[in-house]
């Protein structure tokens, strides 16, 4: 298949894109329906990330993704991936040219359909579940969490500083260790994704070891009329180093009043920072969804081109976003 057939969609003419998901995804997407989050995630300058396929002149299948830095060629996360009734096979073949057609030097995409992975082994992708990992706060009664097993493992104090910074430039002034992430990130991506993202407020924090930040961590409190829930929704910086979390976890939840942490993940040992591993055998409920709370365990899945030292948190991709209209 010749690259001919594959254009990138320019941002006057962004309908197209709009207009064959309204066709053919089967519901009206929020991401691509809604101009200002339309512009958030898929806005490049004058062009979209978008890519569509022809067929006899006609499209056949979308695939939009979503930058990991500022530079022109930057790793990315898929978005939105779909093909017109019958022509799945043409699907098939714009998601196996995105890598090549964005240059990403790694290509995944957050919370794929579990009934979809056999399609990215067949491309010759990675696809795997997202680890679940929580801590509770040590509590009476919980309104939240389902606790049939309150397992909260002895922290040591901590042994590292934990500093909120405000904005981006701070970051910048402490923090310089974008080399160790796969996916690449860097400061446009965390003031756009974190400082500027609009309908979220979310906790940017550096770990200071020895007097030098060495990684960032983001969380967001989830609020919900029955309370709040701690989140940890990025972490930027050597995953082994997750372990210096260790300690300010507890600190945290008492300061925002959380009954939990949770944190989803691939790549980080959550273990080795005081969390649990929710696994089969675990027979408490830690809930994702609280806006209305539903008492349910929910699993995650994704895929990815590169496993090696490869990371992934709940905020990446188009993830940890409220469904707007």
């Amino acid at each position: 298949m010749s690259n001919d057939i594959i254009k990138r969609v320019p941002l006057c003419q962004k309908d197209i894109i709009v207009d064959f998901l309204n066709e053919h995804w089967g519901t009206r997407h929020p991401l691509v329906n809604n101009e200002d989050l339309f512009s958030y995630y898929y806005a490049d300058g004058d062009m979209t990330n978008f890519y569509y396929l022809e067929d006899n002149g006609e499209i056949a299948a979308v695939c939009g993704y979503i930058k990991g830095s500022e530079a022109a060629v930057s790793d990315i996360w898929i978005s939105i991936w779909c093909a017109k009734k019958g022509k799945n096979g043409l699907g098939l073949a714009l998601m196996g040219k995105m890598q090549e057609l964005t240059g990403a030097r790694v290509m995944s995409c957050n919370n794929i359909r579990k009934n979809t992975m056999a399609f990215y082994t067949f491309l010759g992708y990675h696809p795997d579940e997202m680890k679940h990992y929580y801590r509770l706060r040590d509590l009476s009664e919980y309104k939240m969490a389902v606790v049939n097993n309150k397992n909260i493992p002895l922290c040591p104090a901590p042994s590292t500083q934990l500093v909120r910074f405000d904005n981006i430039e701070q970051v910048k002034a402490a923090f310089n260790n974008f080399d160790s992430c796969k996916p690449q990130k860097d400061y446009w991506y965390v003031d756009k994704r974190y400082f500027r993202y609009p309908h979220y407020e979310y906790k940017v924090y550096g770990i200071y070891k020895d007097g030098s930040c060495d990684s960032l961590v983001v969380f967001r409190v989830n609020e919900s009329d029955e309370g709040y829930v701690l989140r940890v929704v990025d972490y930027i910086g050597s995953p082994e180093n997750i372990c210096d979390l260790n300690g300010h976890i507890d600190v945290l939840m008492e300061q925002f009043d959380c009954e939990f942490c949770d944190m989803y993940c691939f790549g980080a040992d959550g273990t080795k920072a005081g969390f649990v591993l929710r696994d089969k055998d675990d027979t408490n409920i830690i809930p994702n969804y609280l806006n209305t709370l539903l008492q349910q365990n929910i699993d995650y899945y994704f895929f990815t081109t590169d496993t090696d030292s490869f990371v992934m948190f709940k905020a990446d991709g188009d993830q940890d976003r409220k469904n707007l209209g």
